[in-house]
């Protein structure tokens, strides 16, 4: 928008806005206690139908819930239907009798009503109503006016939002008598809410994209038209209500845009939606125990959750602005919430209780069985809610009291290095409202490398004398001024913290923006800190891991090759050899001879094959092939070996086919020997740029179906498995073993593995 109109839009809310929509609450409050006239029945404004009683039935005057109103005094319910400046109740006074024609049934009948004037329940009635829900909404507005900087479209957007809804609230409920204007005001609200409502849902929690300027002014041109048009009595009575679902519709699909583009978002998106969620539910509840009975109690736990949408809104656009009051503000929030739905369950099975206890000698029952369930609900749900509420809702998977405690148990599982780095980035540094860190690990006295950065670039890494500077600066808060000892290309760093272990430098964790105002307390660094020493030794844990776990992976690469230069001697050289003495052999030889020397050749053909299969030089296909042959005869008697995959000339990289062969080929000895099965079935598909197989047995099982991974293998010396998964990872696929005892085992192997990280290990 141009800059003139938005520092004059800026000047109205911050000097008369606020004020002028407060004289409208006030103006419309009063009308609703004292002008709307107490007529001692309630009614749907958009039928005439009669909703509530509030008054008892006067002699001749026998009023019904379910009556339509047809004329009352000399208005046609008709015209008022249709007449949005038409008044219902047309100076009328307290203890006037007022003939009232309804339509019951098929009857059309004439009530001589006496109009009751104020009376106890009506006021109740009317006290439960939403008119408070507009202060809230003010009251929100004022808060984002004061509270929320920069005064940018969001602050603009949110303010009027709040607002406007508080008009349409307030206008909305006296309108059925026309006072003031009411309906028009009203409705004009509606349409001028719709493209702010729209313009907000498209920059909260954070911008999809910029609108052209040219379609922001025509959409708000547009929907100023329509409310104007409500002042000449232009636009049909119930235009507005296609408005409403118009802008409902369109929240949900920006709402569902921003969580899909957005996921960095999704936490505030939970809280807009679960605030959505809770003020439907009420509503829904209460119509739903209207239809079992009258239960009046229940009439205001309609609205009790309604407050839950201006505090949304408020909460998401002033989170960061919350600091170590975030904490508190969520728990504030889980147990309003938690309460809210609490008591919705109970006036949702209270007429239930009443009903069938009414005529119960002991109608005391209900409500102690009640107290007593409820008191028990809350000691025993409640805390799993809050736990809930902070994972799913907040987006806080470890709470700052105890994040030293739970950081230690969790690093100590963390085996390599990007567990480490999901760790912080995933649960803790989120939780901590670090927004924007940086892991650098030193590689030698000069040099670094980046493990990971978060909410920065880090393009260039520091080299030499920045690298002592950075130490240097290490441990204490960096304010926005700078520190002389923080090179330059580091300026948004906050906080640095020293790792360090055994005595030898590890590395550097830098930390930058954090909720609400980038501050770490001493006391916050000394947790960093040690959080940081323990960093430190899983880094170097896992490093000495990764290498040993390389020099095992080589160690196997190794011995396959030294298994494919022997095969390829005793082949060339040896059996050349033997053949070479056999055709020398004359006449005199003995048979004794031919025959020993028969069996050696056997013999060593038998092993070559076992060090390197033949068929294998023509694929995996034909090397499986080879391989069921081979053992289907030398399984024992009624056990059966089947291949089934489908015929194909695919090839892969020789050592993609070597390492699937052996996998499979373990795979099938395992379960000769172990399985006691009768079928094994080797099934799959080789693609051209696939290869997905599978073992399967219908044998005893496994007898611990639940650890069947690397690490259980090898510390139970299964080596044969655990080299299955070595194997698997050296050429980057995915194999996983399942079993169920008594039914067979499942074991299968996909190149390359489907998991973007490492192949997984289950």
């Amino acid at each position: 928008m141009p800059r003139q109109p938005i520092s004059s839009l800026n000047f109205w809310i911050d000097n008369f806005i606020p004020w002028i929509v407060l004289a409208i609450l006030f103006a419309y409050t009063y009308a609703f206690f004292v002008l709307y006239p107490y007529a001692g029945f309630d009614y749907d404004p958009s039928d005439g139908i009669v909703e509530s009683l509030f008054v008892h039935a006067q002699p001749g005057a026998d009023l019904q819930v379910g009556d339509r109103l047809i004329e009352v005094g000399n208005v046609e319910v008709s015209d008022y239907l249709t007449n949005i400046k038409q008044a219902l109740f047309v100076e009328v006074e307290q203890g006037q009798v007022l003939p009232i024609i309804v339509q019951r049934g098929i009857m059309r009948l004439v009530i001589f009503w006496v109009m009751p004037g104020p009376n106890p329940q009506e006021i109740q009635f009317r006290l439960l109503n939403i008119w408070w829900l507009a202060y809230v909404f003010w009251i929100c507005g004022i808060a984002v006016k004061y509270s929320v900087r920069p005064k940018d479209s969001q602050w603009r957007l949110l303010i009027l939002f709040f607002f406007l809804t508080c008009i349409w609230l307030i206008s909305g409920i006296v309108s059925p008598t026309s006072i003031w204007m009411s309906p028009i005001v009203f409705r004009s609200a509606v349409w001028l809410s719709i493209p702010v409502l729209l313009h907000l849902h498209w920059v909260l929690p954070k911008p999809l994209g910029k609108i052209p300027e040219a379609g922001l002014w025509l959409g708000y041109a547009a929907f100023f038209v329509l409310s104007i048009a409500e002042w000449f009595l232009v636009m049909p009575v119930l235009a507005y209500i296609y408005g409403a679902v118009l802008v409902f519709v369109v929240g949900v699909v920006l709402l569902g845009l921003h969580y899909t583009l957005q996921p960095a978002q999704r936490k505030e998106l939970n809280i807009l939606g679960l605030a959505f969620m809770l003020a439907i539910i009420p509503l829904l509840v209460v119509s739903l125990v209207r239809t079992i009975g009258s239960y009046p109690a229940a009439e205001g736990t309609g609205v009790l959750a309604l407050p839950a949408l201006p505090v949304a809104y408020f909460y998401v656009i002033s989170r960061k602005k919350l600091g170590s009051l975030e904490l508190r503000t969520n728990r504030i929030i889980s147990i309003y919430i938690f309460l809210t739905l609490l008591v919705i369950v109970i006036f949702t099975i209270m007429p239930l209780l009443d009903s069938l206890y009414f005529a119960s000698a002991s109608a005391l029952f209900p409500s102690m069985a009640i107290a007593l369930v409820s008191g028990l609900f809350v000691v025993i749900a409640f805390p799993r809610f809050e736990r809930w509420m902070d994972r799913r809702v907040y987006g806080i998977k470890v709470l700052p009291e105890k994040i030293i405690e739970e950081y230690s148990s969790r690093i100590s599982t963390s085996l390599d290095v990007y567990s480490i780095e999901h760790l912080l980035l995933d649960e803790f540094l989120p939780s901590l409202l670090i927004r924007q860190s940086a892991l650098l690990r030193f590689k030698g006295k000069d040099r670094v490398s980046l493990i990971y950065a978060n909410g920065t670039e880090c393009s260039e890494m520091p080299e030499g004398e920045e690298i002592d500077r950075l130490w240097a600066a290490a441990g204490r808060y960096i304010p926005s001024t700078g520190d002389p000892d923080c090179p330059y290309l580091f300026l948004w760093t906050r906080l640095i913290l020293s790792m360090k272990a055994g005595g030898e430098r590890v590395g550097l964790w830098l930390l930058g923006q954090r909720d609400p105002d980038d501050f770490y307390s001493q006391g916050e660094i000394s947790k960093l800190q040690s959080i940081a020493d323990q960093t430190a030794s899983a880094l170097v844990n896992a490093e000495q891991a990764a290498q040993l776990h390389t020099l095992y992976q080589a160690n196997i690469e190794r011995h396959e090759e030294e298994r494919i230069r022997l095969a390829s001697d005793l082949h060339g050289e040896v059996l050349n050899q033997l053949a070479v003495l056999s055709m020398n052999m004359d006449g005199s030889t003995s048979p004794e001879l031919e025959e020993n020397l028969e069996l050696v050749n056997d013999r060593l053909r038998k092993v070559i094959s076992g060090l390197r299969p033949a068929m294998l030089n023509y694929g995996l296909q034909a090397g499986l092939e080879e391989l069921v042959d081979e053992i289907s005869e030398r399984a024992r008697d009624g056990m059966v070996v089947h291949l089934e995959i489908p015929a194909s000339q695919v090839r892969y990289d020789p050592k993609v086919e070597g390492h699937l062969y052996r996998i499979i080929q373990q795979a099938t000895e395992n379960a000769i020997r172990h399985s006691r099965g009768r079928v094994i079935r080797i099934y799959g598909d080789l693609k051209p740029e696939s290869a997905s197989l599978v073992v399967e047995d219908d044998g005893k099982g496994f007898p611990d179906s639940q650890h069947l991974g690397f690490e259980h293998f090898l510390a139970h010396r299964h080596f044969g498995l655990a080299i299955m998964f070595e194997r698997a990872a050296i050429i980057g696929s995915e194999m996983r073993i399942s079993s169920v005892p008594g039914q067979g085992t499942r074991v299968s192997v996909d190149w390359p593995s489907k998991q973007n990280s490492s192949p997984v290990r289950v």
